[in-house]
Parts: structure tokens; C-alpha cells; sequence
């Protein structure tokens, strides 16, 4: 019964992205890629819903609504985007797998969306993605970039890449730390199958530009590992 309720679960969560598809579509006929951005976030935070995914969110600190972040967290499964661009207030783009530019129809979403693509392969495409993100924080634009670059297969936070550290020390952009808690429970990558439940939304402190201008791009990454560490115990 659980497996047949999962399978009707996808049935509505893609008629849900094709509502979003449309919606950009819209947008990038009008020229105005803030105009529908309420109503995607409001769908963002269904999607998960429809499996029976409850989201908790909670503030160690309120991330200013007037500033541009880079907002970085752990990365588990499938619902991870949607939740984060759902639940997080401000105006967002993600830096985002070169990859997954190329799956059907998620990538055309992505890429009409603005997302940025990066490469783990190319080194000087991936920093020209960089500078794209660092470009885009300047204008104003929230970043959401997930530094561990995968999902992981343990359950355990993978050792984060320097990228968006990189972008945060050279736009000047505060970090805001976020943790996915409980997402492992609710779906692995290894199985397509999801399970109800909570998951818990975690702001931390954020990683003033004061703060991290002190500290060299490894050391803002370690410090970084460690809160988002803290944040999922």
C-alpha cells in the first residue's frame, strides 16, 4: 500500500512541476523573473508535502530580509531543493551540477529558472560559474549552493568543496549555514521510495562578511562544515 501511495505521490508532484514549469515560462515571456516567484515557493514547499513530508523550520538567527546571502546546507535527496527554495524568503538562484542541465525536463526547468550550472570536471568553466554566482550576489540575487557537490550515500556530511566560499569571500556576502535534519529518514538516494515524516529546517548563526573576512577560503570551509556538523547533532 505504502509503495502504490508513493507512486501516486510522483503522479501529482510532476503535474505540480509542470505548473512550475509553466509559471517560468511566464516570467521569462514577461521579462520579470520575481513576478511568480511567491506562488513557485509556495509550491515548492507542496511537493514535499504530497509524500507526507512535514517541514519544521526554525531561526537561530533571522537572516535580514533586505540583504543577499549565500545560503549554503547538507545535501540528502530529491526534496532538498524544493525545500530550500521554498522555506527560504528571500529572492533565490542555486548553483547547481552541470549535469543535471542535461535531464529531461528537470534541466530545461533549471536553466529557464537561472539556476547556474558548475562542473566537478572543468576547472575553468567551473570558476567562470563562480563569477557568475559572485556576479549575481552583487546585484542582489541569494545564492543556494550545497558544497558537498552530492547526495550522500550514509547519511554522514560529506567533506565540502571551496566554491561557495570562494564566492562569499569575493562578492563580500554573509553565509547563512543551514541544516536539512531528518531527510535521511524520509528518503535515501539508493531507494526511490519516501517516507513520511518530519524534517527539520535549521538556520543557524549566520557567518558575518567581518566574521569571514578574517579567515582564509579553507578555513571559512572547515568553519562552515563544523557549524552545519553542529547543527544536525
Amino acid at each position: 500500500m505504502h509503495r502504490i501511495t508513493n507512486v501516486f505521490s510522483y503522479i501529482i508532484a510532476f503535474v505540480l512541476l509542470m505548473v512550475i514549469f509553466l509559471f517560468i515560462l511566464i516570467q521569462n515571456l514577461v521579462g520579470n523573473q520575481k513576478l511568480l516567484d511567491r506562488p513557485i515557493k509556495t509550491i515548492g514547499r507542496l511537493i514535499p508535502g504530497v509524500f507526507g513530508i512535514r517541514v519544521k523550520v526554525s531561526y537561530l538567527c533571522r537572516p535580514d530580509p533586505l540583504k543577499s546571502y549565500i545560503f549554503i546546507a547538507n545535501h540528502i535527496n530529491i526534496f532538498d531543493g524544493f525545500i530550500l527554495y521554498g522555506y527560504i524568503s528571500h529572492f533565490i538562484r542555486g548553483v547547481e551540477l552541470d549535469s543535471h542541465f542535461k535531464w529531461p525536463f528537470w534541466g530545461s526547468i533549471v536553466k529557464k529558472l537561472g539556476n547556474i550550472p558548475i562542473s566537478h570536471n572543468n576547472t575553468r568553466s567551473a570558476m567562470e560559474s563562480l563569477e557568475k554566482a559572485e556576479e549575481a550576489v552583487r546585484r542582489g540575487t541569494s545564492i543556494v549552493i550545497l558544497p558537498e557537490g552530492h547526495r550522500t550515500r550514509t547519511g554522514s556530511l560529506l567533506p565540502f568543496h571551496r566554491g561557495p566560499f570562494r564566492i562569499a569571500k569575493h562578492s563580500g556576502a554573509d553565509i547563512v549555514p543551514i541544516a536539512l535534519k531528518g531527510a535521511w529518514e524520509r528518503k535515501r538516494v539508493t531507494s526511490p521510495f519516501v517516507k513520511p515524516g518530519v524534517v527539520e529546517l535549521i538556520f543557524g548563526k549566520v557567518i558575518s562578511l567581518e566574521e569571514h573576512s578574517q579567515l582564509s577560503e579553507k578555513e571559512l570551509r572547515d568553519k562552515a562544515f563544523r557549524v552545519i556538523s553542529d547543527l544536525l547533532q
